[in-house]
């Protein structure tokens, strides 16, 4: 008899893999430090038991109508699992573990690159953390989070709880898509205006992606200092066009310019994190930015 996830459930209990994927509708496979492997296959009855144990614990629903399901686990894990014939060949699941561990800001780079990042947080300079899928970003604000002053206020936003604080006073607020019928949706903009009513002395925002910028640079902008949010780029300087592309398709009535110099008042400093194995992942560059320029205060040796 499995518990839990039945019989990925095994896989979730082991600490050295951080993926797990069904693919087809039965092979299973993980990845760890290794890399990613094929560890088996599940019978049909096996799949099933996977499938309903994820979607009773998101309590949301998967069928013909909505055969996409993002949900996260009791643990902290998040689960995507496509069923067919949205997924070509049969039903697919992706499991990102969800890590209890928060690593040591020195993980991330020599202590010249470290006490940087201090400095930022002792500073109350706002940053913005970038780069691709799992570089780190998460993992990097948990990280930090061990630096922030013990009688700081920290409200944290996301789309899904996945920052873990090593702090004590954390206030942790995140989003709700719509039911059913398509009521009830609380947006990341919702939770970042209600979060500035909530007087923090640290505003830690999720992944930005969408309308939830404009607010939040608007807030740092007029003088929220030490706030901290992620956002997807490629380098440091491609961070700012992103940022300034979220502004203005959401706010169309922008300038380009108007939204680039908002953003280079608003925040203070961008931190660069690139995933460097399986295992290992670790900041690149750190970017000051003062009214109109960038520019460079670390660049790790091994980076082009």
């Amino acid at each position: 008899m499995h518990h839990g996830l039945g019989p990925l459930q095994t896989h979730l209990d082991d600490p050295d893999i951080s993926e797990i994927m069904v693919v087809g509708g039965k092979q299973v496979w993980v990845e760890d430090a290794i890399g990613l492997r094929r560890v088996g296959t599940l019978t049909d009855s096996e799949m099933s038991i996977s499938v309903e144990r994820i979607t009773r614990a998101s309590g949301r629903r998967l069928d013909l109508l909505s055969p996409i399901l993002d949900a996260r686990l009791s643990d902290g894990s998040r689960a995507c699992v496509v069923i067919s014939p949205i997924a070509v060949g049969g039903t697919t699941i992706s499991i990102r573990k969800f890590s209890r561990r928060i690593l040591p800001l020195a993980s991330f780079g020599p202590a010249a690159c470290t006490d940087i990042v201090r400095d930022l947080v002792q500073q109350n300079i706002n940053v913005v953390v970038a780069g691709a899928t799992s570089s780190g970003k998460t993992s990097l604000l948990s990280a930090v989070s061990q630096s922030f002053g013990l009688n700081e206020r920290i409200v944290c936003v996301e789309d899904t709880a996945e920052l873990r604080f090593a702090h004590p006073h954390v206030v942790q607020l995140q989003t709700r898509p719509a039911n059913s019928e398509g009521h009830g949706e609380i947006t990341l903009q919702s939770l970042v205006r209600a979060s500035l009513r909530l007087r923090p002395d640290r505003l830690v925002v999720g992944e930005v992606r969408g309308a939830e910028v404009v607010d939040m640079l608007l807030a740092l902008s007029s003088g929220h200092r030490g706030c901290w949010s992620t956002v997807h780029a490629n380098s440091a300087t491609e961070t700012i066009d992103r940022l300034a592309a979220m502004v203005l398709r959401d706010s169309p009535q922008w300038a380009h310019d108007q939204a680039v110099s908002t953003i280079h008042s608003a925040v203070g400093a961008i931190i660069f994190v690139q995933r460097v194995s399986a295992r290992h992942r670790s900041i690149v560059q750190i970017v000051r930015c003062s009214d109109s320029e960038l520019h460079t205060v670390y660049q790790s040796a091994n980076h082009d």
